[in-house]
């Protein structure tokens, strides 16, 4: 029960976080999205401000007759962002081309709001007048139509946008969506602003979304989202601790089995081709855990040695093996091929303990083979040392896994061995045409070697024919003949054998 609610209170804080992942990456698409709107809404204020500015820098017409008017009057109607054009003097509006000459001058604002570029701009209030901005240059004054910004209203039912002088002071335009539009999950978290300025003008534009990440998500895909999401991680996390108990637990056993040598030792023959008859053994070990259930040695092995306890454990498979078969070996004359890794060969050690075994249970070491790979150790001075140590105490060596990855043929030669396995993975090519010819190459070069090749994986009679029909000298093994077997089962193959 508290596995479970640890489990359920870690898988809540990594939905969280995981919520913030998925707010961040769709944050990142809108931000996208809301630039390109940004540069557009800055593109277009720069041109009504250009098109404003260029317009009364160009105007020579000055005053209030009737041809000034006149003259306000055609420029007003020649563009569609000009609400009106007037005459300012002594800071009032004296008239426009809408309104004529003023019966009243208008006020200028108190505030007023002067440019770099030499404009003052306007900000009318005054609904019997105006409403809305206004520039002025050399007396001229040009009123902004308030409809300047209509394309991007529709825009607003997502952005809030605002146009505005560089000290936001001063607005040209802004506009928000109706409150009816905003998300369940609005709030400032949930807020995304980006601010662009012109480098021309005295202005800048923000384009606000109050609805981005997870806010632009509705109730239902939130939920659906947040079950998901706590389903995996609450799954994958109870997946996780479950493993980590079973291999703890796993290690518990491991480590108590070592230490009571509670593994089996099976036994695969090894057999003569041309007569079928069993000329070796190779040791094997077996386990079962403490649920009865077989675990396979290429996942105990590597867990052994993690635990520091492989010597310990391969010290009892040795003496396990040739104390159980120690009478078959010497009555049938079989050689006990053992397997030996990087361990063993670093070990300066293993001759001495293989011998003391072999003289405990009266096992000539002429009857004993060592099984190692050329890949074992990286130093190939250390593997030549131990072989030639295991050949000056009359121990057979046979190079074990040939044909994996980069074996390499040269270096055989720096090597004191007595055969050469073939691996399984060629010898499972020769049921196909393009690889057998491979495996006749491959072999066939080692044959030049004059060492006796032992062919693995041997499990059906096509490959059996065609090793027998080729190299009648070789030895096999593989379940086309055995698997591996108990001493019990083992004796039984070979008490018939014997009369």
């Amino acid at each position: 029960m508290k596995k479970i609610i640890v489990v359920s209170i870690i898988s809540t804080i990594l939905v969280i976080l995981s919520f913030y992942a998925v707010n961040s990456a769709i944050v990142q698409q809108q931000k996208s999205k809301q630039r390109e709107i940004a540069n557009t809404l800055l593109q277009y204020s720069e041109n009504l401000s250009l098109s404003v500015a260029s317009t009364l820098k160009s105007m020579t017409t000055q005053g209030c007759d009737k041809e000034s008017i006149d003259n306000y009057r055609k420029v007003k109607l020649d563009s569609l962002y000009f609400s009106d054009i007037g005459f300012v003097q002594k800071g009032k509006i004296l008239c426009t081309a809408f309104w004529g000459k003023l019966t009243t001058p208008i006020l200028l604002p108190n505030e007023l709001h002067r440019t770099p570029n030499g404009f003052t701009l306007v900000q009318f209030s005054q609904k019997k007048f105006f409403t809305g901005n206004a520039a002025i240059y050399n007396n001229i004054i040009i009123f902004t139509s308030r409809y300047a910004y209509d394309k991007f209203i529709p825009v607003t039912a997502s952005y809030s946008l605002n146009s505005t002088t560089k000290d936001f002071r001063r607005t040209f335009f802004t506009a928000s969506p109706s409150s009816e539009n905003r998300s369940w999950l609005s709030s400032k978290l949930f807020t995304l602003t980006i601010t662009k300025c012109s480098s021309t003008w005295d202005l800048c534009v923000t384009v606000k979304h109050n609805d981005a990440g997870l806010a632009s998500l509705s109730v239902v895909v939130f939920i659906l989202l947040g079950a998901v999401l706590y389903f995996i991680w609450f799954s994958l996390l109870l997946f996780t601790t479950r493993l980590y108990e079973d291999r703890f637990s796993l290690e518990r056993t491991l480590v108590k089995a070592v230490k009571a040598n509670a593994f089996e030792v099976n036994y695969q023959p090894i057999i003569r081709t041309y007569d079928q008859k069993i000329t070796g053994v190779e040791v094997l070990s077996r386990w079962r855990d403490t649920n009865h259930m077989h675990i396979s040695p290429e996942f105990f092995i590597p867990l052994i040695e993690k635990l520091g306890l492989y010597d310990e454990y391969y010290t009892h498979i040795m003496r396990k093996a040739f104390s159980e078969i120690s009478s078959l070996i010497t009555e049938h004359q079989l050689l006990i091929s053992l397997n030996v890794g990087r361990t063993e060969i670093e070990d300066k050690t293993f001759s001495k303990v293989l011998h003391r075994e072999c003289l405990l249970n009266n096992i000539p070491l002429s009857l004993i083979k060592i099984e190692l790979s050329e890949k074992a150790v990286a130093s190939e001075g250390i593997l030549e040392e131990f072989c030639k140590e295991l050949k000056s105490i009359g121990v057979k060596i046979s190079i074990d896994d040939f044909g994996v990855q980069n074996s390499n043929i040269s270096r055989l030669a720096k090597l004191e061995y007595d055969e050469i396995k073939i691996d399984k993975s060629l010898v499972d090519g020769i049921s196909e045409n393009y690889k057998q010819d491979i495996f006749i190459i491959f072999c066939d070069a080692l044959m030049k070697l004059n060492k006796t090749l032992v062919f693995e994986g041997v499990e059906d009679h096509i490959q059996y024919d065609f090793i027998a029909s080729r190299y009648p000298h070789s030895l096999i093994q593989g379940w086309y003949f055995s698997k591996s077997l108990s001493k019990n089962e083992l004796n039984n193959i070979l008490s018939p054998r014997q009369r």
